[in-house]
């Protein structure tokens, strides 16, 4: 046998790909890999993700609920792969519809897969109440415009949002051009300007956070929460993967 095929059979499993649970992720079209990325790396042994994509381009009200329309026929395409769980991945998309929106299209797409589901809103709140946190502050990579519905949305919810910083990209790949270490350095800028939170939350799925989440939160002192982590967390929850994800952040190691 070839040093090359040694080496791929040591890499490859024995067994199949998702044996203990797939995750079924609708990602923004316009992701250029590190979405797709960051849901890997967060995968316990034994977890896949599988993705199919949604219609999105600038960051506007308009294109966030026009990316609504594609949400359920493409979940239906990720139920034949019988993914576990399924969750709509972009928060600011699930923030617009409100809360009866947005769990009115969760139960839209439970019912046309027969799939339970999930989306980045709701994640991100059952998040959030997973950390025992009433006080949020938001920093987000929408227009001022999109991100009041964060804010809103949350409230009805029941958090308090003292403070929220909008980025205001035009474009998703705005923020996918930002290190993980400049958005370190903004949130901690943003959070001394606001520190009587009891957490905070970035806001956008463009933001890269795990490699710098866990050194943010010690340096805050308090958790953070961001677009990816969340999904993934619920999503683990939901299909009853109890295994802990270590290094990015405490929301992912805590007992699920």
């Amino acid at each position: 046998m070839s040093d090359c095929r040694k080496a791929l059979t040591k890499t490859l499993k024995p067994w199949p790909l998702g044996w203990k649970a797939k995750i079924g992720v609708l990602i923004p079209a316009v992701d250029t890999g590190y979405c797709s990325y960051e849901f890997r790396v967060l995968c316990p042994e034994g977890v896949v993700t599988l993705e199919t994509r949604v219609k999105m381009g600038a960051l506007t009200l308009e294109m966030l609920r026009k990316m609504r329309e594609d949400a359920v026929y493409a979940a239906t395409l990720l139920a034949a792969a019988e993914p576990d769980v399924i969750t709509y991945e972009a928060t600011a998309a699930g923030f617009i519809l409100g809360v009866d929106g947005d769990a009115a299209l969760i139960r839209e797409i439970e019912e046309a897969t027969g799939i339970r589901a999930t989306t980045g809103a709701s994640s991100v709140a059952a998040s959030l109440e997973a950390l025992g946190v009433k006080k949020v502050s938001v920093y987000a990579a929408t227009p001022e415009e999109v991100t009041l519905y964060t804010v809103r949305y949350l409230a009805d919810k029941g958090f308090h949002v003292p403070r929220h910083e909008s980025v205001s990209f035009s474009h998703a790949s705005e923020g996918f051009r930002m290190s993980p270490w400049e958005v370190y350095s903004e949130v901690v800028k943003f959070y001394r300007r606001c520190p009587d939170v009891e957490a905070v939350f970035i806001a956008g799925g463009c933001f890269r956070t795990l490699e710098m989440l866990a050194t943010l939160e010690k340096d805050l002192g308090l958790p953070v929460v961001a677009t990816v982590p969340a999904n993934m967390w619920h999503c683990l929850k939901i299909a009853g993967v109890k295994d802990p994800v270590y290094g990015f952040g405490q929301l992912l190691e805590r007992p699920r």
